[in-house]
């Protein structure tokens, strides 16, 4: 699953059964309150951001590094040695799961339970598997922040799985979990984004677009869209220049870091130097840093702008 929860905004305003095609520049505070990645109550001051495993039981052509060989096994958390950890830093954490597909984990709901007794989760989530009904049952909705809800659309449609996700996706939203859907601007689904948008207006989804990221016949993306591309996903521009920012601060490796399927921390993707092990310990850097990379790909400052904000003031 590819990383992708920066503020990207769907250019099509659900009313009734209308379709109302907007600017961005114009409507911008609409699609913010559509999509909201926390609550102003919930307040945190240090992020993980975990690639829990790289299993996936989805198989989308535009993802990277997931593994779909069911064969592979998928490692519990280690629940006692994690908090452990979070307690030792004194820090209260938003922990963001992500993969590959998160719910793949054996006891990603008992973890859940036991980081959300202090702390903050989100999830970058498909819906698909079967222990969401157990988490809607066990989790208080107050501790977390969000859920993207990735909408692979063609995938699940091929597998039948579409209706699967409207009913995992209703049960979150109606258990007070704030939810939200995101699909790929893939340059392939041009021409089906009429049907994708109706599917979701139909169904009582909000559905934002991210950026793609890599390659696709021979062109580099994000660079490569068009400015009629970005107005029919309804991209904004900063949500492209975010990952080309060589030079700017960034609090990676400060109070935000990433954390492998190994359990290996990290300040960012770009930043190899390690900080710690999600089992055994993590050691912040006192400083911030200037991004050395000329092509970003986990931009956390812009990911979690309220965070960095908050370093910024401070």
């Amino acid at each position: 699953m590819p990383f992708h929860e920066q503020s990207a905004f769907i250019s099509i305003l659900f009313l009734g059964s209308y379709l109302f095609p907007l600017r961005l520049s114009n409507f911008a505070f609409i699609f913010s309150n559509m999509k909201k990645l926390r609550n102003k109550n919930q307040n945190y001051d240090a992020w993980l951001h975990w690639d829990v495993t790289k299993r996936c039981n989805l198989d989308c052509e535009y993802c990277f590094g997931k593994i779909t060989d069911a064969s592979i096994k998928v490692h519990s958390i280690e629940i006692v040695k994690l908090i452990s950890t979070l307690d030792k830093t004194g820090k209260t954490f938003r922990i963001s799961f992500t993969g590959g597909e998160p719910t793949l984990v054996p006891n990603i709901v008992e973890a859940c339970n036991a980081i959300t007794e202090k702390h903050y989760i989100s999830f970058n989530s498909n819906l698909i598997s079967k222990n969401i009904n157990q988490f809607v049952q066990e989790i208080n909705p107050d501790r977390v922040l969000h859920i993207h809800a990735s909408f692979h659309y063609d995938e699940l449609l091929g597998k039948n799985l579409l209706i699967h996700f409207v009913q995992n996706y209703n049960l979150l939203k109606n258990a007070g979990f704030n939810i939200y859907a995101e699909a790929v601007a893939y340059p392939k689904i041009r021409e089906k984004l009429d049907a994708i948008v109706k599917f979701a207006n139909q169904n009582d989804i909000i559905l934002t677009f991210a950026p793609f990221y890599g390659n696709y016949n021979g062109e580099l993306y994000p660079e490569n869209y068009t400015s009629s591309d970005l107005e029919l996903f309804g991209i904004n521009q900063s949500e492209i220049s975010c990952f080309t920012q060589k030079g700017e601060l960034c609090n990676a490796g400060y109070n935000a870091a990433v954390v492998f399927s190994n359990g290996n921390v990290y300040p960012c993707h770009q930043i190899k130097t390690k900080i710690g092990n999600i089992y055994e310990g993590v050691n912040f850097n006192d400083t911030m840093v200037k991004c050395p990379s000329k092509k970003c790909g986990c931009p956390l400052n812009k990911y979690d702008e309220y965070l960095f904000g908050q370093t910024k003031t401070n």
